[in-house]
Parts: structure tokens; sequence; C-alpha cells
């Protein structure tokens, strides 16, 4: 059957249900009445047949049993009855005739992970909050749980923040986008926050908020210069890379600033995860930072990546306060002190931080989501992570052992967006490959890929109706000639957009990680 996710169960009889304009339909939840009565006609009269969701104890998420004369949906929660809602709605959508014809069956199903995610970066370019609801909409029809939002960054700050309102007054905007001459900017307001909350809670999908810190923060320092080591006037980055412009984290000014921050950002958002970025900190300003140095001195650490521990503990102890489970990249634990609690998001493919993410794993009882660069970061071409290599891939590495297997809590695609800057070329580079993603966070069993192609050359039928752009499937995989020229192009494209002092910090960002 065309369903993607594929179902953990599934049984085919004979005979078809034949949904049509004539059908009625029973649901309490209003999400899966609205969505399934679109395909309906108000004005028909109804017959015989019907659509059922039902409250009821099941060891799935959902079952669903389809019969010539009925459709009945059973899940023990109304999110596995969103579930079924969906799982139904592909089915209609890729069934051929005018009416769908959806064959008799059974399926039970039920996720691998609990944490299934799509990232969106939003400050490299900023989208507002139409084009995030309908990532939303297609996330939740592939039973993706968890969006996590990227909201502040060097090149800029996306939220209200009424405590610090230069963050969004001035943080939200930059001159210019690497020389292009035309300003760039936006935030959300509070109102715009509670409203997609809102939206996506209706969905079944959590928001997650990224405040990346103590680096990628030139923007909050360009709009509070005093939150710096040198104090020193600067502008929100035009330019992307690494910039070494960072919050001083030897300053009690600092974390009070955090204190607020942190608190009216966890207000707006309810989900239980809140991420903290601690990704790509150069550490030059620190190194000759007398506050910093006397942090340092005061609380024995002996190595700036111990004093980025520090802070990050510090800055985990305020989301412990308001009930929050802090997650971070991977370079958070090279400090070899990250709060156990922290779950670490894996990003980088390298062979150090790949043991030394296993070693947490298997020793700490570490949480870890899967989200390695080669193939789930979105914004690369198809030619570097084709749709073949996002759905093949197996998130629970072979270096996390049977026992580290164990702490996968899922899978996350990000979309960065330094070079994307329109709602089409954000769509087409994340579908159709996060729809293989989301299959790995859903999906048991062994894969194979002809099988899922299949099924997604209908599903993405799904993707034509709601107007959302897509690669063509056909060119998802290109042959090595072709990847090849996609990604020297794209490696001179970003060459060009990089800040001309960003290889000395990332030099420091990593000198630091080489001698742990």
């Amino acid at each position: 059957m065309y369903v993607i996710p594929k179902p953990f169960k599934e049984e085919r009889g004979q005979g078809f249900f034949v949904f049509d304009s004539s059908v009625k339909i029973s649901a309490e939840l209003p999400i899966i009445s609205s969505m399934l009565n679109a395909f309906c006609k108000a004005d028909v009269p109804k017959g015989d047949k019907t659509v059922e969701f039902v409250r009821g104890e099941t060891e799935h998420d959902y079952e669903l049993a389809v019969t010539e004369k009925s459709v009945t949906a059973t899940a023990a929660t109304d999110e596995g009855l969103f579930h079924a809602a969906v799982t139904l709605i592909q089915l209609i959508i890729c069934a051929d005739g005018a009416d769908a014809r959806i064959p008799v069956c059974k399926i039970s199903d039920k996720p691998r992970f609990a944490y299934r995610g799509l990232m969106i970066d939003v400050c490299r370019h900023f989208f507002g909050v139409e084009t995030v609801k309908k990532m939303i909409d297609v996330m939740s029809v592939f039973k993706f749980n968890y969006l996590h939002m990227h909201l502040s960054d060097d090149q800029g700050f996306r939220l209200q923040i009424d405590a610090m309102p230069k963050l969004h007054g001035h943080a939200s905007k930059r001159a210019q986008t690497c020389g292009d001459r035309k300003p760039h900017g936006g935030y959300y307001t509070k109102a715009q926050i509670a409203e997609l909350v809102k939206y996506a809670a209706e969905r079944f999908v959590r928001i997650i908020p990224e405040i990346d810190l103590p680096g990628h923060t030139r923007a909050i320092v360009s709009a509070y210069p005093e939150l710096s080591c040198s104090g020193k006037q600067t502008d929100v980055a035009t330019w992307f890379g690494i910039h070494s412009k960072v919050l001083c984290v030897g300053k009690d000014t600092t974390y009070d600033a955090l204190e607020k921050i942190i608190g009216e950002t966890a207000d707006m958002f309810p989900c239980a995860y809140f991420h903290l970025g601690g990704d790509e900190v150069p550490k030059l300003e620190w190194e000759k930072c007398p506050d910093c140095g006397k942090v340092m001195e005061e609380n024995g650490l002996d190595d700036y990546e111990k004093l980025q521990g520090y802070f990050t503990n510090r800055v985990i102890k305020m989301l412990s306060e308001r009930g929050k489970t802090p997650i971070l990249w991977n370079e958070a634990l090279f400090s070899d002190m990250l709060d156990k609690n922290a779950v670490v998001q894996y990003w980088e493919g390298g062979k150090a931080t790949a043991a030394r993410v296993a070693q947490s794993v298997r020793d700490e009882n570490r949480k870890v989501v899967v989200s390695c660069v080669r193939p789930y970061y979105l914004d690369y071409p198809y030619g570097f992570s084709s749709l073949k290599s996002a759905y093949m891939f197996e998130p629970c590495l072979e270096s996390f052992g049977e026992q580290g297997a164990k702490g996968v809590l899922g899978v996350e695609c990000p979309i960065w967006t330094e070079h994307v800057a329109t709602e089409e070329k954000l769509f087409t580079q994340v579908f159709p490959r996060a729809i293989a993603v989301a299959e790995s966070g859903w999906s048991q069993g062994k894969k194979d890929y002809a099988d899922f192609e299949d099924r997604l050359l209908k599903v993405v039928k799904l993707l034509r109706s709601a107007g959302i752009s897509y690669k063509p499937v056909g060119k998802c995989n290109p042959n090595p000639i072709t990847g090849a020229m996609q990604m020297i192009a794209f490696g001179i494209k970003a060459a060009s957009k990089l800040d001309r002092d960003s290889a000395r910090s990332a030099r420091s960002a990593q000198q630091h990680k080489k001698k742990k």
C-alpha cells in the first residue's frame, strides 16, 4: 500500500472501500474532521458508508481497519488517532480514479523512535508564519513530531524579548547579505509564536526553540555590546561562516541577560525540550579576556573547552529550574563535564567526535538525536546527499554498539539557509529527502529503497495538491558526474559568502577540541 512511513504491520484483504462524498465521518478531534471533510461535499446526501475514529486500548500507536462498508481507526491517544487520519489521507490521495478506492486492509502501526524531527534555520534567511505553517502541515502528514527552530545566530535574532527589546528591534535586522546591498530582517512576535505553537500542537508537532550559545551570538552582542568580552560595538553579521564575536562567559551581566532571554523563550514554547546550540565556538576573545580568565582560575578550569562547559552547565541550570530538558550540538561533549541530563545532537562526522558521542551514549546513558551532516543536512546538493542515501542511512551507528543504540532518541534533518533565500528553494531542498528521514524515524525492519521509491512516486501527489515545491524524484539521485558538478558549484558559492575572518575563527573553534 502507498503509505509513508511504512506501517509496522499491514494485512491486505479482498475488495475496496470507496471514499467519496457520501461517506459519513465521525471524529471528535476537529483537525481530523476538517482534514477528511475536505475530500467530501457538504451538500451530498450521506449513505451508509462510515469513517469512524474511536478511543480504545491498543498495543500500537493506532490501528486502522478498512472493510468495503467502513473504516475504523482505533487509538489510545488523540495523537494516535491523528496518525491514523494522515495514513488514511495518504491512501485517499494515492488512489487512482475519480473516487478513492482504498484497499480492504488492517494496519497496525507504531513508531521506531520517540523523536522524529526537522530543523529550520530562520536566522540566515527569515521565513514568516505562513511558510512555517506549510512546513508543519507536511511534517505532520509524514508523522514528524518535532520542529526545531534555529532562532538566533550571527546574522539575526528572531524572537520578541520584552526585557531586552534591542534583540528584536536591532539584532533582527542586517544591512545586507554577502554584499547584495539589500537589508534583510524579521522576527516573530509573541502573538505569532503563540499562533505557531497552537497550530503545531493541533497537528501533534512540538516546536523546540534554539537560542545558540555562547557562539553564533554576534547579533546578540551587536544589540548589547556589554555582553561581549571587549564591550566594543559590532554589527549584525552580513556574511556567513564562524564569527569570533561571542558572549563573554566571565561576566555576571551575561548570565543576568540569559535569565531574561531563556525565561521569556521558555514561556513562549511549552515543549519539554530547549536547544542551547553550543557549536562552533571560537575562543579568541576569551583567551585575552580578564573576566574569562578570572572565572577559569576561580573554578579550577584548565582549558577553554572546560570554560565552555562551565558556561553551558550554568545555563542548563536555568532550564532545569523551568522544567526543560536541554539539547546541544555534539561539540558540548568536549568539555568532559556536560550535564548528564542533556541530550546531544550528533551532526559532525569526524572520528574523534563519533567516538566521543558513542562513549557518552554507552557510559553515561546519554540520549542522542542523530543528524549526521551526510546524509541528513538538507541544505547540501542532492549530489552530496541523495534521496537514496538519506533513506538507506542507519541512525543506530555501529560505533554505538548494541547498548549505545538504545540511547538513540531519534533522528532530525536540518535545513540551514545560508544559501536558501526563497520558500520554493526551501521546500525543494527539504522534499522529498525529509520524507526518507521520516521513514527512518518511524518504520522498523529491513530497508528496501525500490519499494520506498515506488510508494514515494504516488505519495508526492500530496505535495502537489498542497502546492509544496519539491525535487522531482527522478532527479534526486544524480549520477557521479552530475553530483560532483553540483558539489563544485556549491563549494564555490559557499566560499564566496564566507566572512573573511571565518577561517581564523574556525581554527580557534577546532584547536581546543583537538587537544581533548
